[in-house]
């Protein structure tokens, strides 16, 4: 079954973050409240002002959604593997360039592909791409759109 929703999640939770939490091996409903404490932390890092409210909220909730779905399958070590293949793809993979990624302490795997590069405003740089992660049988897919201002960290736009 794809899990749409909890790859947007894991995006938005890991892929410009550093914020890890302890395996996650105490059921679903303790994975939930984890998933949603450490998206609503991590995603509170994003924007200022309204724009970090919004994204607070926002990964308090998909991070709820991921820990219950998919978090007992994840470690902190796949997360750290997203996120530094994230961010390596974001500052130098070509548009179109398929970039794999997996954890082989776990067998976690996945892909970034970023598809268009554009300045959206001074000194705004963005990039659109596609990710897709497989956990055991499981293969979430989404796309979505970072940005950096003048060479800053990448932070996820929250209405792609």
């Amino acid at each position: 079954m794809k899990k749409i929703v909890a790859i947007s999640a894991l995006i938005l939770l890991v892929a410009c973050s550093k914020t890890h939490t302890t395996q996650m091996k105490s059921g679903p409903i303790a994975t939930a409240a984890i998933g949603a404490l450490v998206g609503g932390i991590t995603a509170g890092q994003f924007g200022s002002g309204a724009g970090q409210l919004i994204f607070t909220i926002l990964g308090g909730a998909l991070g709820a959604g991921v820990g219950y779905s998919i978090g007992e399958q994840l470690v902190p070590s796949d997360l750290s593997r997203f996120r530094d293949s994230a961010k390596f793809a974001m500052d130098d993979a070509r548009d179109g360039e398929l970039y794999n990624w997996t954890n082989p302490s776990t067998g976690v795997a996945g892909t970034i592909k970023p598809t268009r590069t554009y300045y959206a405003g001074e000194n705004i740089y963005c990039r659109d791409f596609e990710a897709k992660i497989a956990v055991n049988q499981d293969i979430g897919e989404a796309s979505s759109r970072a940005c950096r201002v003048a060479g800053g960290p990448w932070y996820l736009e929250p209405n792609v």
